[in-house]
């Protein structure tokens, strides 16, 4: 459902108007839709049969609104307002597919050694630089952990070795992670 909503909420930016998802979240009574967790709303574009490349990632690590009012919320900023991409036209929805990762609580960890990849989400902090990565992109991208911190320290605007200093800071969450498309 949260998935058919983020597609719902894209689509109806975009002019084919329909809130029939949105209306059957609303009135529904599981506590799950009401949850207020961090999320993120993930756009990746198919390239071929077995490909697709990243199209837009917003999200946020803490929840500010319910699950269901952030997907739908998150969705269209991923479309419409990642500043790394341009807006979403209306014929490449068909190519699009959507991931949605609901995220547990970061926590602090001691050690770089703590992380475990596949199932570890990592925020970087040193001072006012920042920087996130899902659980799943070390994964795809193939990166073992030092790969991984590397980038991640690069994506904060810092050098590759930041992550060594002892002025950076470590958390780690998980996701549970729905997507449009079989793994």
């Amino acid at each position: 459902m949260l998935l058919a909503l983020a597609r719902e909420a894209i689509e109806s930016s975009l002019g084919l108007v329909s809130t029939e998802v949105y209306d059957s979240i609303k009135k529904s009574t599981s506590p799950f839709y009401q949850e207020k967790r961090g999320l993120f709303v993930t756009l990746k574009k198919r390239d071929g049969e077995n490909s697709s490349s990243l199209r837009g990632c917003i999200g946020n690590l803490v929840g500010f609104s319910s699950l269901a009012e952030s997907v739908a919320s998150l969705a269209g900023e991923a479309a419409f307002h990642d500043p790394r991409f341009t807006p979403v036209r209306l014929e490449e929805m068909p190519s699009l597919v959507i991931e949605i990762s609901a995220l547990t609580r970061p926590k602090p960890i001691s050690s770089y050694e703590q992380i475990r990849i596949g199932i570890d989400g990592v925020i970087l902090s040193k001072g006012q630089n920042r920087a996130v990565f899902l659980p799943q992109v070390a994964s795809e991208q193939g990166w073992n952990t030092e790969e991984m911190l590397e980038h991640l320290s690069m994506k904060a605007g810092l050098s590759p070795s930041a992550w060594r200093d002892n002025r950076c800071a470590l958390e780690v969450f998980q996701a549970e992670v729905f997507s449009e498309e079989e793994p």
